[in-house]
């Protein structure tokens, strides 16, 4: 198997996973970003990052309904 995407179709386990990765990285985001002083704050683009990784990988493996 390769690396990247392939045709499977919705994984909907894994669609769950990184929904609720997604959720705890933005939390962690917004501690982040609130406060200035905080000592991850060098790391918040790399939070940020892996946010939009794990929503990516959410939306990608969630079923969607037919459009007729």
């Amino acid at each position: 198997m390769g690396w990247g995407r392939s045709n499977q179709g919705p994984s909907e386990a894994f669609a769950a996973e990184e929904q609720a990765r997604a959720d705890g990285l933005a939390r962690r985001c917004d501690e982040i970003a609130s406060a200035p002083s905080h000592p991850m704050r060098n790391s918040l683009e790399h939070f940020q990052a892996a946010y939009r990784n794990a929503s990516g990988n959410a939306a990608e493996h969630t079923a969607q309904p037919e459009v007729r």
